[in-house]
C-alpha cells in the first residue's frame, strides 16, 4: 500500500512539472564577447601625450530577443555583463605648481520591449541603470627636486677672516618635476531585474542597449604664493579612461504578477 501511495505521488508530481513546462515561457541570448563596446578619453598638458589615443565618447551596442506575451502577463528581464573599468591620472610639478587630472568611466543598460503589430516601444522599469562608475581625481601641488643651485658671493677679506653675502633664488637652480601616478584596472560582471508590466498582447522583441562612456579631464596652474612657477612649464596633468563592456546575456521570462503589486516605492527612515 505505501509504495502505491508513493507512485501515485510521483506520476502526480510528473504531471504537475510538464505541465508547468509546457505553460512557462523563457528565452535567453547571449554575447561572446568577441565584439566588446568600448569608450576611452584622455586629456593632458603634455604634448603628444594623448596622439595614441582615440576620444571616441559614449558608445552602444544592443542585443535582443523575441518572445509572445499574451493578454495580462508581464515579462520579467534580468541583464548581465562583464565591464572593464581602467583610470589613470598623472600630475608633475615644481615651484609649488598645482595640477589636477580627472578620469572617469561607466557602464550601463536599458531596456525597450517593442510590438511588432503596433510597432510601439516600452520601457523596462526601473529605466536606464548603471551597472559600474568610477571617477577618479588625483590632485598635488609639488615644490619640484632641485638639482643645483648656481649664486653669487661676495666676500670681504680682512686678516684672512672673510665676510659677506650670498644672494639667490630658485630660478638660479635646476628644479626638476615630481611625480604622482595612479592607475587602477577592475573587471566584473554585473546584473540587474527589470520588468514589463501589463503589456498589451503580442509578439514582442526585446532590447537591451548597452552603453560605454568616458572622460578625461587635465590641468595645471600656479598656487597664489608659488612666485616663481611658471604653469606652462613647470606643472603638467595627464588623464585616461577607459570602460569595456564584453560578454553580456539576457534572460527573460513571461510571468503573472499579484494584483497590485507593481508600482514604484519609497525609502522610510528606520528610527
Amino acid at each position: 500500500m505505501k509504495r502505491l501511495l508513493i507512485s501515485i505521488v510521483l506520476a502526480s508530481a510528473m504531471f504537475s512539472v510538464g505541465a508547468m513546462a509546457q505553460s512557462a515561457k523563457f528565452a535567453a541570448v547571449w554575447t561572446d564577447g568577441l565584439k566588446v563596446i568600448k569608450s576611452e578619453a584622455c586629456d593632458s598638458t603634455e604634448e603628444n601625450f594623448c596622439d595614441a589615443i582615440t576620444d571616441t565618447g559614449a558608445q552602444f551596442g544592443a542585443t535582443l530577443a523575441n518572445i509572445k506575451v499574451p493578454q495580462s502577463k508581464e515579462l520579467l528581464v534580468g541583464v548581465s555583463a562583464q565591464i572593464e573599468l581602467f583610470t589613470q591620472t598623472i600630475v608633475k610639478g615644481r615651484k609649488g605648481s598645482y595640477s589636477k587630472a580627472t578620469a572617469m568611466a561607466e557602464g550601463g543598460v536599458s531596456l525597450l520591449a517593442c510590438n511588432w503589430a503596433s510597432e510601439e516601444c516600452f520601457e523596462g522599469a526601473p529605466g536606464y541603470i548603471t551597472l559600474s562608475k568610477r571617477n577618479q581625481e588625483l590632485s598635488a601641488v609639488l615644490g619640484g627636486v632641485i638639482e643645483e643651485c648656481t649664486f653669487d658671493v661676495e666676500l670681504d677679506v680682512v686678516d684672512d677672516v672673510a665676510s659677506g653675502s650670498a644672494t639667490w633664488n630658485l630660478d638660479d637652480c635646476v628644479v626638476l618635476q615630481e611625480e604622482i601616478s595612479l592607475a587602477l584596472t577592475t573587471l566584473a560582471a554585473h546584473h540587474f531585474n527589470f520588468v514589463f508590466p501589463d503589456l498589451p498582447q503580442g509578439d514582442y522583441s526585446v532590447i537591451a542597449t548597452f552603453k560605454t562612456d568616458a572622460t578625461a579631464a587635465a590641468e595645471a596652474s600656479c598656487s597664489t604664493d608659488a612666485s616663481y612657477c611658471d604653469a606652462e612649464l613647470d606643472g603638467d596633468a595627464s588623464a585616461v579612461s577607459h570602460a569595456i563592456i564584453g560578454k553580456t546575456m539576457m534572460t527573460i521570462q513571461e510571468v503573472r504578477a499579484v494584483k497590485g503589486s507593481l508600482g514604484s516605492m519609497e525609502f522610510m527612515d528606520v528610527p
